[in-house]
């Protein structure tokens, strides 16, 4: 049965002193078919093989940086259906000894942002999002969202969730911070401005020290990640639409075994 109450993404359980558990507020019900099934219905989740970038990226936001270039884009659809979005989105993804770089393209008639603070909730509004499982064991894995303003989101995530109890809690570590990541983002027109834009790009230059469990550091050519790649696109405020890699069958992006394969080239 489909559910019309609205969940708020982080209803907060205290289960040890300074941990909470949360659920996520973009993980309503969107129709009447069981979540089994759905996802039944969904593609094996995606590959991408990553390539070495020619040279360490300057992250500009602009992603101007000709090393882009080298990197093969792919495509973000409806997280639900799989199906085109209303907006055209691309992520390019490259590395080096140091960082993971992620890029993401974004067309946006309105890009906007209210939240200004590390770790607040720029998932109600418009943001990027990468969840990245280094170690392939599917309970931990960290979740980096960036903002059309630069804000940042980061949390080491412990989730119990399974495809057989894919609404169990989650509990996003916000008190871990990647210290020597480095982002940027950059919008094409007027920011705050509804119909002021043409789009906006967010590049991350993620640190490989700190994505612990990873089998080697820096990857090595052969080894696979699962990682997904997320967007939240707001026509306007209350209001979001949802975009995914590896589309997940309904509104939730905490599913990890619906993560797509990285591949290190």
């Amino acid at each position: 049965m489909t559910s019309m109450k609205k969940v708020t993404r982080y209803n907060l359980f205290f289960l040890i002193p300074l941990v909470l558990v949360v659920i996520s507020k973009k993980e309503t019900s969107v129709n009447a078919q069981p979540n089994e099934t759905r996802q039944a219905e969904l593609p094996a989740p995606p590959a991408y093989t990553c390539q070495k970038a020619p040279h360490p990226i300057q992250i500009t936001g602009k992603m101007d940086d000709p090393a882009w270039q080298t990197a093969k884009p792919l495509r973000l659809t409806d997280a639900v259906t799989g199906e085109t979005g209303r907006f055209r989105t691309e992520v390019r993804v490259l590395y080096d000894d140091k960082f993971l770089y992620v890029g993401f393209s974004c067309e946006d008639d309105y890009v906007w942002g209210t939240v200004t603070e590390r770790n607040g909730p720029i998932w109600d509004e418009e943001c990027v999002e990468v969840f990245i499982n280094p170690t392939g064991a599917r309970h931990q894995y960290y979740e980096i969202n960036l903002s059309p303003k630069n804000v940042i989101f980061d949390a080491c995530v412990l989730n119990n969730r399974t495809a057989q109890r894919d609404t169990a809690l989650f509990t996003p570590l916000t008190d871990f911070n990647l210290k020597e990541m480095k982002t940027a983002a950059h919008v094409d027109g007027q920011l705050d401005q509804p119909g002021g834009a043409k789009g906006w790009t967010a590049e991350y230059a993620i640190p490989f020290t700190e994505l612990y469990g990873a089998p080697n550091q820096p990857p090595k050519p052969g080894d696979e990640w699962r990682i997904n790649f997320y967007r939240i696109d707001s026509p306007e405020k209350g209001q979001r639409d949802h975009y995914a890699w590896s589309p997940t069958g309904r509104v939730a992006f905490h599913l990890p075994w619906r993560f797509g394969v990285l591949r290190f080239e």
